[in-house]
């Protein structure tokens, strides 16, 4: 077995000796140390292992998490799952930049023209990047869906509205979700908090290509489980880690109800960010927790250049069908 000293790994890795030290004191790697003057060599598997750590590390990932994800590598799920947020909180940060870079480039393009332009434009960026900022912290998930999905598997969105949904209304009401939407064979589209992947299999009978995301780890393992052909993602609908202006439709039911209502309008401009031009976008929501969230909504699109169609399914729930103009 091949096994080399420190300063030759570290050339082969393409850091520093140092680096490797830092690791091994974090945890993170445990080479043999010879008894007699406690040279440190490295193993072809500790190789291997420091591959994974720097690749992880320049990609973002917080150390901590990459312990748990190496040390877990056997483990599926575990380390899909790891990866999932680590990619959710790097795709937040992009999409942050990119707003950002606007604002700088639109205030450039200002002094350039005039020489002195007003604060206004710049102070109204950092302000909408602040405003969605703290939105986004504010979430969390009080209802425990992990927790949910362990104890229910598929039946989570059932359990997650007991006392508030007839079981036969919920169904009946996924099923209109597609009606509206209509999905194409091949087109892109996207399911928005897709819980245990009920309406999720309803669309891909369609033959559209899905993406979902979904904010519980527990219940985005039931979805790639159930569904292997769907692209399943982990991201919360306040922050979706998906390029922009790329999906024909979204779909979004029984979720809109856990937002408040500065909450449901950062969503509701992630749904348009990520909507291709002449989209669609159908949303089915409870009447019976909040009776104004479908008027809400359904001002919003139109505010935003949006056709709108409202229409209420049974008595607990309706929904807000919107083109993209």
């Amino acid at each position: 077995m091949i096994s080399i000293r420190v300063h030759e790994a570290a050339k082969q890795l393409g850091v520093t000796p140092r680096t490797l030290r830092f690791y091994e004191e974090k945890g993170l790697i445990q080479p043999q140390k010879a008894p007699d003057n406690k040279y440190r060599s490295y193993s072809e598997q500790d190789l291997t292992r420091l591959r994974w750590i720097i690749s992880l590390r320049e990609l973002g990932m917080p150390l901590s998490t990459i312990h748990e994800t190496i040390s877990r590598m056997n483990e599926t799920d575990i380390f899909i799952r790891n990866l999932d947020s680590a990619r959710a909180i790097l795709y937040e940060q992009w999409v942050t930049a990119t707003k950002a870079l606007k604002a700088l480039d639109e205030t450039i393009s200002e002094w350039q023209r005039s020489r002195n332009p007003g604060l206004e434009r710049l102070e109204h960026a950092a302000d909408e990047m602040k405003r969605t900022r703290m939105i986004r912290a504010s979430w969390s998930d009080q209802w425990n869906y992990d927790e949910m999905a362990l104890l229910h598997g598929y039946d989570t969105p059932l359990a997650a509205l007991q006392g508030v949904l007839e079981e036969d209304h919920y169904y009946e009401a996924l099923i209109r979700t597609v009606e509206w939407l209509d999905p194409v064979s091949d087109e892109l589209g996207l399911e928005l908090a897709s819980g245990s992947g009920n309406l999720t299999a309803l669309i891909v009978q369609t033959g559209a290509s899905l993406t979902a995301v979904e904010q519980s780890a527990e219940l985005l393992a039931i979805v790639r489980r159930r569904l292997p052909a769907v692209d399943a993602k982990q991201g919360n609908l306040l922050s979706l880690p998906l390029a922009a202006q790329s999906f024909s439709f979204i779909a979004c039911s029984f979720a809109m109800h856990h937002l408040d209502h500065a909450q449901q309008e950062v969503a509701l401009e992630e749904m348009d960010r990520v909507l291709l031009s002449g989209g669609r976008i159908a949303i089915t929501g409870l009447t019976t927790i909040n009776v104004e969230n479908a008027k809400q909504q359904a001002d919003w699109f139109r505010r935003n250049g949006y056709s709108v169609i409202t229409e209420s399914l049974n008595s607990a729930s309706q929904l807000v069908f919107a083109s993209k103009l």
